[in-house]
């Protein structure tokens, strides 16, 4: 950082320089020549930290590297992000359809799948209920809401406060 700094600082010199030269020179006959001179100037002492080893560049080779493994995280992570959306709304979409019916379940989680095609399939739903005596009216309710597609499991609730 210290070494940015100094070509930073060094460039900024150079330039104030550079631009009181350009005004103090006595002719346009010599104009060509200065410039190409202080041109050299500023380009060696930007390229002196390059060439004496304090400042190394990484190779492209492992910047792509580290970028593509950034950006795969990144869609791995969307990916699960999309996922879980798309349980949490069905899960909550099949609470509304058993809360039509009067069924008030206490958790719902669903596993579903994408395929290669993008369709998306409802793997598994498993309902925690209070009242084991619906189980029959939820297991319904909740093949006819997902046409059969998916295995339904029915738990009972334990409230493990009151243990």
């Amino acid at each position: 950082m210290q070494t940015f700094r100094l070509i930073a600082m060094t460039a900024c010199f150079l330039g104030i320089v550079i631009t009181i030269f350009n005004s103090l020179y006595p002719s346009e006959k010599f104009s060509k020549q200065v410039k190409i001179i202080f041109s050299l100037i500023f380009i060696l002492s930007i390229a002196k930290p390059f060439a004496a080893g304090r400042i190394t560049l990484p190779e492209i080779g492992e910047t792509v590297y580290a970028s593509s493994d950034y950006y795969s995280s990144l869609n791995d992570n969307a990916y699960d992000y999309f996922i879980r959306s798309v349980e949490s709304n069905i899960s909550a979409s099949l609470e509304a359809k058993l809360n039509e019916k009067n069924i008030y379940p206490e958790e719902i989680q669903t596993s579903i799948n994408i395929s290669d095609s993008s369709s998306i399939s409802i793997n598994e739903v498993i309902i925690t209920i209070k009242d084991m005596n619906v189980s029959s009216q939820v297991i319904e309710c909740i093949t006819e809401a997902t046409e059969g597609e998916a295995k339904v499991t029915v738990k009972e609730f334990k409230d493990e406060g009151n243990a």
